[in-house]
């Protein structure tokens, strides 16, 4: 588990998460976490006005590429065949799910709020 977070994961910022998913054919359900993370830091980390006080383009460019990519997979047709006993273990199996507090629970005990570096700019400006 360690060397797929190690690979794919946060630290490495996605990159090698991105090109496994720029190799795979649509239809695909990638990771949306890492189109979230790339929002994110196109979002804080660049100014939305050039030095010249102009809209920045090269940021609304950024993140139209992204919003772009994520429509990509959107507007892909998936050819889902139904499985009636696939349906019914589904049903019949899965009615133990987990409540909502349990995921927060779970989630925050694999990667803790202090293992994520915190804005101090949108901390600040929301209240």
């Amino acid at each position: 588990s360690s060397g797929i977070n190690a690979e794919y994961g946060v630290s490495n910022r996605f990159k090698n998460m991105k090109a496994e998913i720029k190799r795979c054919d649509p239809p695909c359900v990638p990771y949306v976490g890492v189109y979230l993370a790339d929002l994110i830091s196109i979002e804080e980390g660049v100014q939305n006005l050039n030095s010249n006080g102009l809209i920045n383009f090269a940021k609304m460019r950024m993140l139209a590429h992204t919003i772009l990519e994520i429509r990509l997979y959107q507007q892909t047709h998936f050819e889902v065949e139904v499985i009636a006993e696939v349906i019914k273990h589904i049903l019949v199996n899965c009615s133990n799910a987990l409540s909502e507090d349990k995921i927060f629970e779970r989630s925050y005990s694999l990667e803790p709020r202090s293992a994520r570096p915190m804005s101090t700019e949108s901390s600040t400006s929301s209240a």
